[in-house]
């Protein structure tokens, strides 16, 4: 059927339906489950961000026959080798006798579902699959028996197939009367089992076949039985593509008819191979109940990369997906935020990211995970149709790196986003003060260079130096050199270009900029609909080593004196020169006697912060305002125009390593003493972590928020961190 209505499915209520019935929500108000039947991969992403779990219809556990049953038991846990014992106690008590026929003979078989009969009719919604077998001399020939007996009484067995085209013995049925099924007596059929599965040099034993729904027609517990016997799930249509299985959508709406807790056993991301039991693929445990604070460690496996508790239906109601492109540095947080107001995000790679921060993704926090293979506008058509399905309501750059191609697929998918220009002046750095510079604000006078001779040709015209070099497209201060002469500023540039920069893309230009002097803030704003709130203004300062900036300290301003008066208003014309209409941006500015100065801005969080800093000193943060842009944006309107009221004082400290080190014992300890200090990535360092004598952002070892009512304490304590640097954070390696 295809979106009509919901049928009986052995006592749940199922809606089967295409794709695009799924994507457009078209199926019946009283089903309790909806499966699209292998559901074209385009459409994967989509159906994800409609609530759907993708998965195997079927999957098939294995393992390779161990060498013996010691062997076996060995590998289990130290609960489950009891249950063994217990079980082989059992049937030497009870005087039971296992016996293993070699051939299933239809009067074997006729006798075996007598027992599985029972069983099946006890279940709530049992599946009488073993009357699918032909009951025949010749259906019954790839079959052998494992019975237990009470005198000449079958009361348990177990059913097994050894095809010779197959390299696995598999356990096709099980049953046992309720007496000793209570004792675990399918432990002891299973072991005599693979004994047999070992006499015949089987390579691979299987434990069977189930749905991917355990907690209907396949019970709950048995999921956990088969894992902790050390079996690995296959989808079944990987190792048998002409058996009945296939992939499907599935989306659980309710789960009262199901026992509880239900398991939805999933792809834990699209496969780009097929699974073996040798190899499986991962999967993701949807554990479906409306219990909070279930104990999840009984659902944990090898095999599962996560396991989370998941209401039924959920995604149904969600508001909207977002896309997040380079979800790095402090990008990272936003789908996490996002997702709590209801939110769902597919994160896309760029493929230029640095690698220290690529390495953080994580990948459980998106519907989806799509690459971008460069900016051409094949690359990024494709992009937008692989998104255009999962509807989404907005595109945010999560860092420097996803800047233009959030641009671009905001504009393919007809979304908000910031004016688009061809010389891309949120990104490269030479059209931005060119951009800034139409406006009538002030920027550096400077110039884009491709090579030495063009710096020659420069300096010569322009008679500016000392000058300051760095790439035209890079962040955190690398690869920025300050030059007092032509010399050094030929051997800067000689050294740059070509090199591959922070954001992982070669220099193949640079931007050399007269160097000023004077005192350097940053701001953070967020923007809607082209209006801009100024949320934090922060002095920022810097030191030099060996001619290049390094980041000290940076102190959050009160919101209210004279030079915030002096800098929300060019920020403001900064943003709007650049085309910033949505969305956080991060400014970097100069004071001099003239008055501020254009260093550079970034649309995006900056970089590298904790949120829980700003929002202890003011209420809230760059990332909580930039979530409220997007998910209640009539609020966030009433913030603009009002600024910020700092609350208490608020200095984040960046440690400088003065040579090449280790981390010392103790050193994250002696930091956390310190009194205004409570939180940072400094915390976190290890003892003998490898530290470079710090030249930029990317060489600090870490960062410490310090906060206090009284901001004299402030400067104590960070002239206790410098003074710990000397002599008690590092040692010399």
């Amino acid at each position: 059927m295809s979106g009509n209505g919901a049928e009986d499915y052995y006592g749940l209520r199922r809606c089967m339906v295409t794709a695009q019935e799924a994507l457009d929500r078209r199926w019946a108000d009283d089903a309790d489950v909806v499966v699209v039947t292998d559901p074209p991969r385009e459409h994967w992403a989509g159906l994800q961000a409609a609530g759907f779990r993708i998965k195997p219809r079927w999957v098939t556990w294995g393992q390779p026959t161990p060498p013996s049953a010691e062997d076996f038991l060995a590998g289990l846990s130290k609960a489950e080798r009891r249950n063994f014992r217990d079980v082989r106690r059992y049937v030497d008590t009870q005087g039971l006798t296992i016996e293993v026929h070699a051939r299933l003979t239809p009067e074997l078989f006729t006798e075996f579902l007598a027992v599985y009969d029972a069983q099946i009719a006890a279940m709530p919604h049992g599946l009488p699959t073993a009357h699918w077998v032909d009951a025949t001399e010749t259906g019954l020939a790839d079959f052998f028996l494992v019975a237990a007996r009470a005198g000449n009484e079958l009361i348990a067995g177990v059913v097994c197939r050894v095809a010779a085209s197959d390299p696995a013995m598999r356990i096709a049925f099980s049953a046992a009367r309720p007496q000793v099924r209570q004792a675990m007596i399918s432990r002891a059929l299973y072991l005599a089992a693979f004994e047999e599965a070992r006499r015949r040099e089987f390579a691979w034993i299987s434990l069977g076949t189930d749905p991917t729904l355990y907690g209907h027609i396949a019970q709950a517990g048995l999921f956990t039985f088969k894992s902790r016997l050390g079996f690995v799930p296959v989808p079944l249509h990987h190792l048998d593509p002409d058996d009945d299985g296939c992939d499907e959508a599935e989306l659980v709406l309710n789960t009262e008819r199901l026992s509880e807790p239900a398991l939805s056993l999933c792809y834990a991301q699209p496969p780009d191979r097929p699974g073996t039991w040798a190899d499986p693929l991962p999967m993701r445990l949807d554990v479906l109940s409306p219990a909070h604070g279930l104990d999840l460690r009984p659902y944990r496996a090898s095999f599962v990369t996560e396991t989370v508790v998941a209401p039924p239906g959920v995604g149904v109601a969600a508001d909207g997906v977002v896309v997040i492109v380079d979800p790095f540095s402090t990008g990272a947080l936003l789908a996490p935020a996002l997702n709590r107001q209801g939110r769902r995000c597919v994160a896309v790679l760029t493929g230029t990211i640095n690698e220290r921060y690529a390495a953080g993704l994580r990948r459980d926090d998106f519907l989806a995970v799509l690459t971008v293979r460069g900016e051409s506008p094949q690359a990024l058509g494709a992009a937008a149709e692989l998104l255009a399905p999962m509807r989404p309501v907005e595109v945010i750059a999560g860092s420097e790196w996803g800047v233009n191609v959030a641009d671009d697929l905001a504009e393919l998918l007809g979304l908000p986003g910031n004016v688009r220009s061809a010389d891309r002046p949120r990104r490269e750095k030479p059209a931005m003060m060119n951009a800034v510079a139409r406006a009538g604000l002030r920027v550096p006078l400077g110039a884009r260079v491709g090579s030495v001779e063009e710096l020659d040709d420069w300096l010569a015209t322009s008679r500016v130096l000392p000058v300051v070099v760095k790439p035209a497209a890079s962040a955190g201060s690398e690869g920025v050199y300050f030059c007092a002469d032509e010399a050094q500023a030929r051997a800067a540039t000689a050294k740059l270009l070509g090199a591959t920069n922070a954001m992982g893309q070669p220099n193949d230009s640079l931007l050399v900029q007269e160097q000023l002097v004077g005192q350097q803030y940053f701001v953070n704003s967020v923007s809607l609909d082209g209006r801009h709130h100024i949320h934090e203004i922060w002095r920022d300062d810097r030191f030099f080593i060996d001619g290049r900036p390094v980041y000290d300290r940076q102190v959050l301003l009160d919101g209210t004196g004279a030079i915030e008066g002096v800098l929300r208003p060019f920020v403001e014309g900064v943003l709007d020169a650049l085309g910033v209409r949505t969305g956080p941006a991060h400014t970097e500015l100069l004071v001099d006697d003239r008055g501020p100065v254009l260093i550079e801005s970034g649309a995006r969080l900056e970089g590298g912060v904790t949120p829980a800093g700003p929002e202890r000193a003011t209420g809230v943060s760059q990332l909580s305002l930039t979530v409220e842009r997007y998910t209640d944006p009539a609020r966030f309107a009433r913030r603009i125009g009002a600024g910020y009221q700092r609350q208490r004082a608020l200095m984040v400290v960046c440690l400088v390593a003065p040579y090449d080190g280790a981390v010392a014992e103790g050193a994250a300890q002696r930091l956390a003493e310190i009194p205004s200090v409570f939180c940072g990535s400094a915390l976190d360092l290890l003892p003998g972590t490898p530290v470079h004598r710090t030249i930029d952002l990317f060489t600090s070892p870490g960062h410490l928020y310090l906060i206090a009512d009284d901001p004299s304490r402030l400067e104590e304590d960070y002239q206790r961190i410098r003074a710990l640097e000397q002599k008690d954070l590092y040692e010399y390696r």
